[in-house]
């Protein structure tokens, strides 16, 4: 319910703009605004789910992310519409972090992929349905409609959203950064992600106006366009955790943003409607395959206390990609070509699979040693009791540490490495 809404109107805000004379250059300053709102809360929201609990910061995000839509009815002026849309997506982006932990914990580690997988096909039924169903109303009702379903579903949460990371599991505000401790898989799957975001940012705020300039597609041929290929993902989130089981996450990912990507220039060319729908739709098919397999892989390299706060940090730092490249698109549009844009995101796929076929990941499953939870062989810490897989024990204090750690990040003492 809540994708729907938000999809019914999120497809067309380009068509919106434009309606209040915003022009190229201004649509892609919006753009950039809404992904600077996006980077600049992922961090605290992810430390505000460590420390709150995620159900809390989901229902709060959920009802204010949302319902501030309501403030767009009777805007004029496309600046007034700008801050609206940054102070939504600032309490809507919050809940990420919360949304990601929530799944990840919800089941067991080697059941990860799968239940992404089944999370993303209800939120792409959604979004679908939102995006086929915008396309048949005036603005102000697509607005009415996600900001009410925002607060629908904040209600619903309120009573029927269960509790994942109780009080006694939660981060220790006084503990020392976690940054110091990410992995390198950690550091790779970021730089990854950080190229995925510019290259898909490129053409995020002109996918709209380039299917109705360029391709000649009606608004509701557009809305229909976008909810096939959230449908046609769907599948493909259905299908992800099948896919990974057979090839791995991370090479799922690969030929997921490549396969994704490159397809992509036929659809510049499409001759009609049809065509644009079909080849759409296929990209979204495989699309889903590297979402899905992003936050597995997200959730499989943290630990519990620390899982929102390091996936918080992640679509931080990755989401600096995303700031410049909407207006960096529009420039591309007006000084080279509109098809320039989608060219350049096509191409930076490669770049993006480097960083992944670097992650080190072995298959299979093992047991933590200090509460025998299944885990995977990669996990650094149990998803169960957040302890570390590899550990040692500090020399000052006793506490369970991970093997190379150089600090206790309890009493704070400096760990001498042992002999071999």
């Amino acid at each position: 319910m809540l994708n729907f809404g938000y999809q019914s109107f999120q497809t067309f805000v380009p068509l919106y703009l434009r309606s209040l004379e915003a022009g190229i250059l201004d649509i892609g300053i919006v753009f950039v605004a809404i992904q600077i709102a996006t980077t600049l809360v992922s961090i605290p929201g992810g430390v505000l789910a460590d420390r709150l609990g995620r159900k809390f910061v989901i229902i709060i995000g959920n009802a204010l992310g949302f319902g501030l839509y309501f403030a767009l009815l009777g805007v004029s002026n496309w600046t007034i519409a700008l801050i609206v849309l940054f102070a939504a997506t600032v309490f809507a982006t919050l809940v990420q972090p919360a949304y990601s932990s929530l799944v990840a914990e919800s089941v067991k580690p080697v059941d990860r992929s799968r239940a992404f997988g089944t999370f993303f096909f209800f939120v792409y039924l959604g979004l679908a349905l939102g995006g086929i169903i915008g396309g048949f109303f005036a603005n102000w009702v697509d607005i009415v409609i996600v900001a009410t379903s925002g607060v629908v579903a904040a209600s619903i949460r309120l009573f029927l959203l269960k509790e994942t990371l109780p009080k006694g599991r939660r981060a220790d505000p006084n503990r020392k950064s976690f940054v110091t401790r990410l992995s390198r898989d950690v550091w790779l799957l970021l730089l990854a992600l950080l190229v995925f975001n510019f290259s898909s940012g490129l053409g995020q705020p002109l996918y709209a106006i380039f299917s109705t300039d360029i391709l000649h597609l009606t608004k509701w041929e557009l809305g229909v366009m976008v909810g096939m290929g959230f449908l046609a993902g769907m599948f493909g989130a259905f299908l992800a955790g099948k896919i990974s089981a057979r090839l791995g996450v991370t090479k799922m990912m690969v030929m997921a943003v490549i396969v994704a990507s490159f397809l992509l220039i036929p659809w510049l060319y499409s001759p009609n409607s049809i065509l644009a729908v079909m080849i759409f739709s296929v990209s979204g098919f495989f699309a889903q395959f590297f979402f899905v397999g992003n936050q597995a892989l997200m959730a499989d390299l943290t630990s519990a206390k620390e899982r929102g706060s390091i996936i918080g940090l992640i679509t931080t730092v990755a989401g600096f990609g995303s700031i410049t490249a909407p207006y960096i698109g529009s420039q591309l549009w007006l000084r080279l070509d509109p098809r320039s844009p989608f060219l350049i995101s096509s191409l930076l796929a490669i770049a993006v699979a480097i960083p992944l076929l670097l992650i080190r990941r072995r298959p299979g499953a093992g047991k933590c040693p200090h509460c025998e939870r299944v885990v995977p062989h990669e996990a650094r810490f149990c998803d169960s009791c957040g302890e570390p897989i590899a550990y040692k024990k500090c020399s000052a204090c006793g506490r369970h540490l991970e093997e190379k750690a150089s600090f206790c990040d309890s009493c704070g003492s400096r760990q001498v490495a042992e002999s071999p």
